[in-house]
């Protein structure tokens, strides 16, 4: 019992604010956020746009552990928070989540990783870059954010690779992504009558088989092979996705890293036939460009094919691309940039109060952030800018959103 008493006491003694609290080889990092935002469009709605202002308290707990030799390493976060609106209090609400990554290896000979998520939420996922940075979250079931309807998004990934020879290495990765709807969601849209779809549950994995050969010291030749399946709520049976690509990884220079790939996919969904399956080009690049040494692009494109979280039975092929600049203009202070854009395409038309046809929504986000941290690391300032444009041929999908958002992290 005194052990247990003594623990915080020395916990304490081994923090320094800004730097955590640091005990054997973890490091935990207690923080709060507070922030003020200005919403332009509360309800997302393309007729009548409603604003309003709401503050989003954030309290979280980051950690960190890495063995002396580097080979094992666990990072993640835990948190809550609560966003109370000035006016429209309907639209109040709680979020909470986790991520979990870890990593086990030096990955020259063998490299074991695992990611974890959770996100409880019904507006923009932002704790989505937390676990997606990494590739074993990549190209899974899309959560769609575009309506905020209430909804919990599950994340699971696992991966062995291994250098067989110098210039050969495998890899084997599950991936499983979920996205669960609440059905009291459309309660809470009030007092917009929006004609909000019902959401559908959706479920998906993907079994995915690597192999790189190097071609030179800094480039390698890659092929991808992968086969997934997915489950709709209301839908018998299962979807299934077969990939095949091939494509290049390259440093390139010291200042310049791409990875691409292109190949075909074929998308089965169970109330077709063999014969009317969906076989189209699939791809996926990323490139980093480190300008100088304070200033970084990067930018990134993919496509696929899923389910619908709208319409029972529906799929669709996605194409997505990404670009953004990053500038520390001193150790204190930063600047970013990020440009977003995404069309889904559905695979069969659609019927919206007795309209019926084809569906495409073209989704563009920006963002630009400044961020001044505070001598000692243990306060961040921020000031940021959003901009959200859903344009669809269904009229009721449509809405422009725009956001302020002030805010502070204090972190132990």
């Amino acid at each position: 019992m005194a052990g247990i008493l003594f623990l915080p006491l020395l916990l304490c003694a081994l923090a320094g604010p800004g730097d955590g609290i640091s005990f054997a080889s973890w490091v935990f990092s207690p923080y709060l956020e507070l922030n003020a935002t200005y919403d332009s469009n509360v309800y997302k709605d393309y007729e009548d746009e409603i604003d309003d202002v709401f503050i989003e308290p954030e309290l979280g707990l980051r950690f960190s552990s890495s063995a002396d030799t580097n080979r094992t390493s666990i990072r993640g976060n835990l948190y809550v928070s609560d966003r109370r609106y000035e006016q429209e209090k309907n639209r109040d609400f709680m979020t909470y989540g986790d991520h979990v990554s870890l990593r086990h290896g030096d990955g020259r000979r063998a490299l074991i990783e695992l990611i974890q998520s959770y996100r409880h939420l019904d507006d923009n996922d932002r704790h989505a870059a937390d676990i997606e940075t990494t590739p074993l979250a990549a190209e899974m079931v899309q959560d769609s954010n575009t309506l905020d309807l209430e909804r919990d998004v599950h994340q699971l990934g696992a991966a062995v690779s291994r250098r067989m020879t110098d210039k050969l290495n495998l890899s084997l990765a599950y991936r499983y992504a979920g996205v669960e709807y609440e059905n009291e969601t459309h309660d809470r849209l009030d007092p917009k009558d929006l004609g909000v779809p019902q959401g559908l549950d959706l479920d998906g994995h993907i079994v995915e088989l690597d192999g790189a050969l190097g071609l030179t010291d800094k480039t390698d030749a890659f092929l991808t092979l992968r086969y997934g399946w997915q489950y709709q709520e209301d839908t018998p049976g299962h979807a299934t996705l077969t990939t095949a690509r091939v494509g290049l990884d390259s440093q390139g220079t010291d200042k310049v890293a791409y990875s691409a790939g292109i190949g075909l996919e074929r998308y089965q969904r169970p109330q077709e036939g063999v014969e009317d399956a969906d076989v189209y080009v699939s791809f996926s690049a990323t490139a980093d460009w480190f300008i100088t040494e304070k200033l970084t692009f990067r930018c990134g494109g993919y496509n696929g094919t899923q389910f619908s979280s709208f319409y029972s039975g529906n799929g669709m092929e996605y194409i997505s691309g990404w670009a953004g600049l990053g500038y520390r203009w001193k150790p204190s202070v930063t600047f970013s940039v990020r440009g977003i854009y995404r069309q889904d395409d559905y695979l069969d038309p659609v019927t919206h109060q007795g309209v019926t046809r084809d569906r495409v929504d073209d989704r563009v986000e920006g963002h630009a952030r400044v961020d001044y941290l505070a001598p000692g690391g243990f306060l961040r300032l921020y000031l940021e800018g959003t901009y959200d444009e859903v344009d669809s041929n269904f009229d009721f999908a449509d809405y422009v959103d725009q956001r302020v958002m002030l805010g502070a992290i204090i972190r132990y």
